[in-house]
């Protein structure tokens, strides 16, 4: 075995000083050699030394440092939590932001016997499960400047017995499915905020301090004993915020100001409060981090923006307070404490300072690869800041200087976020040599990672590129939304009586099309369905008829403010729609037509693609994918949803059908000139009938959906005039009732598309992805259905069927090809 386990030779190894280096990616018949420079970017050899032997460290072990932390009221869930892990593969903590998740995980990890070969802990927040998959694998084996092939990297991952903690895992279900599944033999214990519906995880929820729990909080923060008085309004303040910790401790910091502790009635404005009564330094913390869309950045970082020696210790106290958040990379800002500080200010932090800053930290000899990936989100966000305020140049010089190390770093996902915020920033300031620049790159990933044959048949011309090589939003998109609307507890009210004879009317957000202004931090779902809740019944109106109950249509639309830092406006956004992939084509030629498609269905002049979402409540800014074609939408990170945004501007000219272009870099063909790059595989045939069909019933399902909820706004419109007392007539749900009616055939057709489907598919992946798709189909079929035999009845929310029916989709058009 060679002493350098078959890595580059001495002279090739990364020097992280001058950013160069080469490593060995890929595996088998794909091997080559990744060279990397600052000035010249990355570029693909044929690789011709010894294959890489990766050597299993003995012991495995990656903790945080406060691992061992104390935690208060939590003796039960640790009780709880340590039998689950002993007798279960996978257990997952699950609960609302604040609520102590993460300190929860971190004690775990600190305290817990190790798995047989070790223990890891990783800071998941952000990550695609391939960049976690290549952590586990860069944790576990020695193999400087390695990074394996997919498969390769299975095949050492499922040898592993460790007991792995990912914190803040916003992975979908078939991205969990496909983590766990690499590394079998391992036990997982993570952490996010929606229960997991993955087949085999021990779910336990973790919820708020008990009062006696609270109490001993509130009088650790304020370090003294409560007075009896004291401790009953705590007590009482405490099932107020449903026992969250944070929140807590925010009403702890109202008493060691002088303020005193609020009363229930005082907590809707106690953020407010709270912020006026901090010093300015601990308010220019919170702006600048509450101005990053929920992405961290370390104390390092903090010192050099604010100009203050001492912000690790600022931040640290405003931890202990609910105003920040901290992870073992950083802080960040809670969305609910960002919303707060940026109304106040009414601008954000300068984005010429925040580029100057972080591209002199990324260039510094000092700063390594893995220390640019724990941020990538912070300079994702910073790039398209840039954009912003005008000064994208700025954006795209952060965005060079930081892709040679990303690519160092082996967290290809972080690497093609970067590169397509990066091009996205270049394309609009008009930097030719910057847009080449990330092609290039772009180009270069994607030989990296196994994509080569599409990618010599890369389609340049600009007009096909407008619509295919934009910044993508890729997975933790979803995730951000989720964080944004869950971190911020709705504030306590009073509900008034009601009038008498009359029922309260609920407000009600239409389904939105693309003319529909929506909040920007909606869900993500790619076909609107409604989320329908029955109102109270409705007295009895004089006609002795008794009234229909008004459909609440709310959720999701009372969610937090701060979710619109996503797309870095603080007002409303027009809601995406999605790319049609149905009509994808095989030839070169035929993509043109592919991508301009969606303009013509959607009616709009112009369309463009479109970052949605942003950084998490903790560290889930989104990864960033770089979209390349051949004949089809591909996208270069994992678990990424294409969306069409409306934009004013001039439509890009007519592009001719063009031939596949070679890409500059030729060093990807052998000496003969040939190309000896795998062929594509074979496609299940049944994707040639099933991908159209069932596209165009979905989209026939999102039109009729937004029928019936336009149906239920008049509805609701003419309820309000009759609870009013404006009309004494109570109003027909007739049209209702048909619209309901319409979605529940549509669904039918899915459902039985999807089943015919199933019976003739071949390939395993198709089968799983149509089985994936079927069931969230059919219990939305049953949902519609029983709302129809019974509106009054309890109402109910599709909207988790929704979104794991395009994930679904979404899925089968990749193991379609597309």
């Amino acid at each position: 075995m060679p002493d350098n386990n078959g890595a580059p030779n001495t002279s090739e190894r990364i020097r992280t000083g001058d950013v160069s280096g080469t490593m060995v990616v890929g595996s088998g018949n794909t091997v080559n050699n990744l060279s990397i420079t600052a000035e010249s970017g990355a570029a693909i050899t044929v690789h011709t030394g010894p294959l890489p032997d990766p050597v299993k460290r003995r012991p495995i072990c990656q903790l945080p440092p406060s691992a061992a932390e104390l935690l208060i009221g939590r003796e039960r869930d640790v009780r709880e939590l340590r039998a689950a892990i002993e007798t279960h593969r996978l257990v997952q903590v699950w609960g609302v932001s604040g609520v102590g998740k993460s300190a929860l995980l971190r004690h775990l990890a600190g305290t817990m016997p190790h798995g047989p070969e070790g223990v890891a802990y990783i800071e998941a927040g952000g990550r695609t499960s391939d960049d976690i998959a290549q952590a586990i694998f860069d944790i576990s084996f020695d193999a400087p400047n390695y990074k394996p092939s997919m498969e390769v990297l299975k095949e050492h991952l499922k040898t592993l017995q460790l007991r792995i903690y990912l914190d803040d895992a916003g992975l979908d279900e078939k991205d969990l499915q496909r983590l766990f599944d690499m590394a079998g033999k391992s036990t997982f214990v993570f952490t996010s905020q929606q229960r997991s519906a993955v087949n085999g995880v021990h779910a336990i929820r973790l919820e708020g301090l008990t009062g006696s729990a609270g109490t001993r909080l509130v009088e650790t923060v304020l370090a003294r004993g409560l007075r009896r008085d004291e401790a009953q309004t705590v007590e009482a303040l405490c099932d107020a915020v449903d026992g969250n910790p944070l929140r807590l401790r925010r009403i702890a910091l109202s008493a060691e100001v002088g303020k005193g502790l609020p009363g229930v009635a005082d907590l809707p404005e106690l953020l407010p409060a709270l912020l006026k009564t901090l010093q300015p330094q601990e308010r220019d913390l919170l702006y600048l981090l509450g101005s990053l869309s929920g992405a961290e950045l370390a104390a390092r970082h903090l010192n050099d923006l604010i100009g203050r020696p001492d912000t690790g210790v600022v931040a640290d106290s405003l931890v202990q307070h609910g105003l920040l958040l901290a992870s073992e990379t950083g802080y960040s800002c809670p969305p609910d404490v960002a919303e707060c500080v940026l109304r106040s200010r009414a601008t954000e932090f300068p984005a010429d300072q925040l580029c100057r800053t972080l591209t002199a930290w990324v260039e510094e000899k000092g700063t390594s690869p893995d220390d640019v990936a724990a941020h990538f989100q912070a300079l994702d966000v910073a790039v398209l800041r840039a954009e912003k305020h005008g000064q994208a140049q700025l954006g795209v010089a952060l965005a060079r200087a930081a892709s040679p190390k990303l690519a160092l770093s082996r967290q290809f996902d972080a690497w093609g976020s970067l590169l397509g915020a990066g091009w996205t920033v270049a394309k609009s300031a008009g930097d030719k040599e910057g847009e080449e620049f990330f092609l290039r790159e772009a180009r270069t990933r994607r030989r990296a990672i196994g994509r080569a044959a599409q990618t010599t048949a890369l389609v340049l011309e600009a007009g096909v590129l407008w619509h295919e090589l934009t910044a993508l939003r890729a997975h933790s998109a979803a995730q951000q939304v989720a964080n944004a609307a869950t971190t911020t507890t709705s504030p306590v009210q009073t509900v008034p009586l009601t009038h008498a004879g009359n029922a309260p009317a609920f407000p009600h957000p239409t389904v939105p099309t693309s003319g529909t202004p929506v909040p920007a931090h909606a869900a993500p779902s790619v076909h609107a369905a409604p989320s329908v809740h029955a109102a109270p019944s409705v007295h009895a109106a004089p006609s002795a008829h008794v009234a229909r109950p008004v459909v609440d249509m709310t959720h999701g639309a009372q969610q937090s403010h701060a979710a619109t830092h996503v797309a870095g406006t603080h007002s409303t956004a027009q809601m995406p729609q999605r790319i049609d992939l149905s009509q994808a084509h095989t030839s070169a030629s035929q993509s043109a037509h592919a991508v301009h498609a969606p303009a013509t269905a959607t009616g709009a002049s112009h369309s463009t693609v479109t970052a949605v979402g942003a950084g998490a409540a903790k560290s889930g800014m989104s990864a960033l994918a770089l979209t390349c074609t051949l004949g089809f939408v591909t996208v270069l990170g994992v678990g990424a949803t294409v969306f069409v945004n409306d934009r004013p501007t001039p439509p890009p000219a007519p592009v001719a059908a063009p031939a596949p272009v070679l890409t500059p870099d030729a060093s990807i063909f052998t000496p003969s000139g040939r190309d000896d790059t795998p062929p594509t595989p074979t496609v299940d045939p049944v994707c040639a009938t099933v991908i159209p069909e069932l596209s165009s019933e979905i989209q026939q399902y999102s039109t009729d959906a937004s029928d019936a909820s336009d149906a239920i706004d008049t509805y609701n419109s003419a309820m309000t005039d009759y609870n009013s007392g404006a009309t004494s007539t109570a109003p027909d749900d007739g049209t209702l009732l048909s619209d309901v009616s319409t979605v529940i055939s549509d669904l039918d057709s899915i459902v039985s598309t999807v089943q015919g489907a199933v019976s003739q598919a071949q390939d395993t992946s198709v089968v799983t992805d149509l089985n994936g798709m079927l069931s969230p189909v059919q219990q939305m079929q049953s949902l519609y259905q029983s709302y129809e035999n019974d509106p009054g009845s309890a109402g109910f929310d599709p909207s988790s069927q929704v979104l794991a029916m395009n994930s679904a989709e979404d899925s089968l058009q990749t193991d379609c090809g597309g």
